[in-house]
């Protein structure tokens, strides 16, 4: 019987790599979109695809210029869209693959663009991460040295993080004040809970 398929959504800087991380140490399988959508970049047919739709030069030493890349599809939704469409559903069929090879009463898919993409149909729940703005500034400022302005662009490609909340089964508040980890625990034991019941009936 396939594990319950569990989304983990949130804004850039919101903490999905520590909350990724914890579902790890409970022993949950996670699945990585981007990281693994970084691997699909080097294969050759996917940079002469890339090269093809984008122009050569974002193409460097024969591999995707990932940084050229991103400064010109997040300044024009429709190239973004573009590169969704090229990527977001390989990156599902290598997700829906490894999903059905965990052991685990649920498995986890983690990306910041769950509902963005119309995903969310893939997903039994979806955990979503809120964070203030403030915070999510500050963190992606020193994280990946950018400005302001840079920052709020990207924000601003992805829907509000108060929808997100909304739209989603569980919120984990991740603001410095309350603890992430018993939050984490709490969705932990009632998703497995949940998958038990399913497997009962």
């Amino acid at each position: 019987m396939r594990p319950l398929i569990v989304g983990l959504t949130g804004s850039i800087g919101c903490g999905k790599t520590l909350v990724t991380q914890v579902f790890t140490h409970l022993g949950v399988p996670v699945y990585i979109s981007d990281q693994e959508a970084k691997k699909l970049y080097e294969r050759k047919e996917m940079i002469s695809l890339i090269g093809d739709l984008f122009g050569q030069q974002v193409i460097t030493d024969n591999k995707v210029d990932k940084q050229k890349l991103a400064n010109l599809v997040f300044n024009d939704p429709l190239l973004l869209e573009k590169l969704n469409n090229c990527i977001h559903p390989l990156v599902q069929r290598d997700f829906e693959k490894w999903a059905n090879e965990q052991n685990f009463p649920y498995v986890v898919l983690e990306s910041a663009i769950i509902f963005e993409i119309g995903w969310e149909r893939l997903f039994d729940k979806i955990i979503c991460i809120s964070t203030p703005m403030d915070l999510v500034l500050q963190r992606v400022k020193l994280r990946d040295n950018q400005t302001e302005e840079e920052i709020k662009k990207r924000i601003n490609n992805q829907m509000s993080p108060t929808l997100k909340a909304k739209k989603s089964d569980y919120v984990i508040i991740n603001d410095n004040t309350r603890l992430v980890i018993p939050q984490i625990r709490d969705i932990h034991f009632n998703l497995c809970n949940i998958a038990q019941t399913s497997r009962n009936i």
